[in-house]
């Protein structure tokens, strides 16, 4: 009876080990999934809703706080020298709860100053840009973000079914002259659906809606010493009647609508062609306090293609891949008509004024086994902005190359990874042309000083530590710290972050 005892329980405590060693190779798979820069390459196609199931084989969710800091001397004049402060985030995926379903949701909070902000008083520049509210002085902007989304994906029989929704406020604000008060939302909605043409391959479709919307208020404590306000409507130009005045009271709103539409064929696994084709247009306006009436209106196009081959096996992982993304905005402004307090600015025409073109096209390549691999890169890019009356214009044709590493060393109970990334920008054509400067407003330092900054040749180091351990089943820790430091334009960037995985 002893005997059979005994037996019993070293069974038992084997079954154990087993069992925790299972877990733990699963959870070392999982943070390989989503921190090897290969996988990485490949995950990218998958962010499509009805590819979704394919994007990892294991779920976990992981929540993190991150510090981050990044300076420039040499920058664009309205996006800032750099951005300080810390996030929260989680990002959960999860394909085993229900049979046949996938389910994936992120939240994130954001709080930060962007600094040294000059000419800009308009929250989220990349989407509305050339169309902001300036003024001279500027200063550092506080800024919170809150975000968050979920999607889920529904196998049927060689069909798949997927809809995801998400949303994003950004909330920004400065408590010394000039006071701006900004409060945008961003909702996106997305369906999709795959069918699986082979054994192998699915072939998908899915189309992206998008509402924006931002209420930009611009005020003044002090009576004296106020800055002239501007509204931009591309390479720092502005319409000298509705411009100019710190005392007009009101709101400055922005609304943008976009659809976007992607056709991707992508295999189940690691190994096989990957094709994406995407086409996305925004269409903007923007209103001042003066009049109802559409100061500008625009539209953002982006066609975009994608075509690769990865192959994964026991031995060798290798693969490459080719994409272009063609942006083409163009934009029109109001001219408006005086006609006193109580009918207030009429607008009695239009005018096509703004162009701007950023059309690029990226290679790269990787090649590596298990706990290694390397992947060159090399990119080429065409940008140029346009104005037409006074007409003034800046355009830069460049390359960038460059090429990335990284080794992953599996420890008894936790995973240690290391990649650093070299990369050189070069200017193979540039050219400006900034006609009608008014001396005295520091607009054309502004010019001046942003296309200094677009035309820059950095050379970059970057790298990243990042070490995941387990303590016990439940609590499985990581540390991640990132640095970056580029020449030319004297960027030094670094951000820490500590976190845990369920």
């Amino acid at each position: 009876m002893k005997k059979e005892l005994f037996i019993a329980v070293i069974a038992c405590s084997l079954w154990q080990v087993v069992n925790a060693q299972d877990s733990l190779k699963m959870h070392l798979q999982g943070i390989r999934e989503r921190t090897d820069q290969a996988q990485v390459i490949r995950n990218d196609f998958y962010k499509s809703p009805a590819l979704r199931p394919f994007q990892y084989r294991q779920s976990i969710t992981p929540v993190n706080i991150s510090y981050f800091a990044d300076n420039r001397d040499l920058y664009n004049y309205q996006t800032g020298s750099g951005d300080k402060g810390f996030s929260i985030s989680t990002d959960s995926y999860q394909k085993h709860i229900f049979p046949n379903i996938t389910l994936w949701g992120n939240a994130k909070y954001e709080n930060f100053k962007v600094q040294n902000l000059k000419f800009n008083e308009t929250s989220d520049y990349e989407l509305l840009f050339p169309y902001l509210t300036a003024d001279s002085v500027g200063g550092n902007l506080s800024t919170e973000i809150y975000e968050f989304s979920g999607g889920i994906a529904k196998e049927v029989g060689k069909w798949i079914f997927a809809g995801e929704a998400g949303y994003r406020a950004n909330l920004s604000h400065r408590k010394i002259d000039p006071r701006p008060i900004n409060n945008s939302s961003d909702i996106k909605a997305a369906l999709g659906a795959s069918y699986a043409i082979t054994s192998h391959y699915y072939l998908s479709a899915n189309v992206d809606l998008r509402f924006y919307k931002q209420r930009n208020e611009l005020s003044f404590v002090s009576v004296l010493g106020r800055p002239a306000i501007y509204h931009f409507n591309g390479l720092g130009a502005y319409n000298n009647l509705i411009s100019g005045s710190a005392g007009v009271q009101g709101d400055i709103l922005y609304q943008l609508n976009a659809v976007e539409a992607k056709l991707i064929l992508a295999p189940k696994n690691d190994k096989g062609i990957f094709i994406q084709l995407g086409a996305d247009q925004k269409s903007g306006f923007r209103t001042l306090p003066l009049s109802t009436a559409h100061a500008n209106d625009w539209k953002d196009q982006v066609v975009s293609g994608k075509i690769g081959y990865l192959h994964n096996n026991t031995d060798w992982r290798y693969g490459a891949i080719a994409s272009l993304d063609l942006q083409t905005k163009k934009g029109s402004e109001g001219l408006f008509n005086n006609e006193g307090a109580s009918t207030g600015y009429v607008k009695i025409s239009e005018l096509s004024s703004y162009r701007y073109y950023n059309f690029h096209y990226n290679l790269e390549a990787y090649i590596g086994q298990k706990d290694w691999s390397v992947k060159p890169y090399a990119s080429y890019s065409q940008i140029k902005e346009q104005y037409v009356n006074p007409f003034r214009e800046q355009f830069t044709n460049n390359v960038n190359f460059g090429v990335q590493g990284q080794y992953l060393l599996e420890l008894n109970r936790g995973l240690f990874g290391i990649s650093l990334n070299l990369q050189q920008q070069k200017v193979l054509d540039k050219g400006s042309v900034f006609n009608g400067m008014v001396q005295g407003t520091g607009i054309a330092d502004l010019l001046q000083q942003n296309y200094n900054y677009l035309t820059a040749e950095p050379f970059s180091i970057g790298g990243q530590a990042r070490y995941d351990f387990v303590l016990s089943g439940k609590i499985k820790p990581f540390v991640s710290v990132q640095a970056l430091s580029a020449s030319k334009i004297n960027q030094k960037y670094y951000t820490l972050t500590l976190g845990t995985v369920f």
